[in-house]
């Protein structure tokens, strides 16, 4: 069974929705866009399909920062109106109310159903350039920080690097100085050693030269002065005979002195041997 409408009925539900719509914009106009709301809610209670109430309830919420609940509603609008023109609005608001939660991209999609709509749509235009330059500079900034971030984080690399290599080089120093301070420390402990050693082989050498040139005794000197006659002696035995020179013929006076000479030999010799008649043995004559 359909239930029909009489025509006082429609009047009077259109004047509820009317008296709705204006009592909630009054509010929005006041800023009470809490009380806006309830009326806006209160309104669909009996016109629950209504567009209008759709679209007012979802720009409320836009004006009170719920984004998300904005997003929804003028997606619903949109989606039931058979306005062209409310439903182009549903999509430029969702589009703002996208722009607001940051996501430019899909901001951007929806200026541009707007403008598929009513490509007329000046603020649109305006909105869907001024998004698009806004994503524009977005992505640049993020690639520059990016390449600040990298070459942050290169140079944060270089400092530990250089950090790394300057703690090696120290410690490179470090064992340097040590082992130099080791060798020294070393010669200090070897230098005392040498020196004993150097001054017993000083001392050693001065003995054997004080012994070389200590003064002989008598009886060492007798004995060397003898032992250097017995090798004169007997180097003068093994000499070999000279050539005799060819004989010259004598002066009277050469002739005299040979002959005297030849005497007083034979007188020496005879005494000789008179004393070694009486000696009872030969024994030679100093010749020094």
């Amino acid at each position: 069974m359909l239930l029909v409408l009489s025509p006082i009925n429609r009047e009077a539900r259109a004047a509820s929705l009317h008296e709705a719509v204006q009592k909630g914009n009054q509010l929005v106009r006041e800023g009470k866009f809490d009380d806006a709301l309830k009326t806006y809610v209160d309104g669909q209670i009996e016109h629950s399909d209504d567009p209008r109430l759709k679209y007012n309830i979802a720009a409320t919420q836009y004006k009170m920062k719920n984004y998300e609940e904005a997003v929804k509603g003028f997606l619903d609008t949109a989606a039931t109106s058979k306005d062209v023109k409310l439903e182009e609005q549903s999509l430029y608001n969702c589009g703002n109310a996208l722009y607001r939660q940051g996501k430019l991209e899909e901001a951007i999609e929806y200026y541009k159903k707007a403008l598929g709509l009513n490509p007329d749509d000046r603020d649109a235009k305006h909105n869907l350039e001024f998004v698009q330059e806004e994503l524009k500079k977005r992505i640049n900034e993020a690639q520059e920080t990016a390449q600040k971030q990298e070459q942050q984080q290169k140079q944060e690399e270089n400092n530990q690097q250089q950090q790394q290599n300057k703690e090696q080089q120290q410690s490179q120093q470090k064992q340097q100085q040590n082992q130099a301070q080791q060798e020294d420390k070393n010669k200090q402990q070897q230098q005392p050693q040498q020196q004993k050693e150097q001054k017993q082989e000083e001392q050693k050498s001065a003995g054997q030269e004080e012994k070389k040139q200590a003064p002989q005794s008598g009886e060492q000197q007798q004995e060397q002065q003898e032992r250097a006659r017995a090798e004169k002696k007997e180097n003068k035995s093994d000499e070999t005979p000279s050539t005799p020179t060819p004989a010259r013929q004598m002066t009277k006076e050469e002739a005299e002195q040979w002959l005297s000479s030849i005497e007083e030999n034979r007188e020496k010799f005879a005494k000789k041997k008179e004393q070694e008649g009486h000696a009872g043995q030969y024994r030679p004559e100093k010749d020094w």
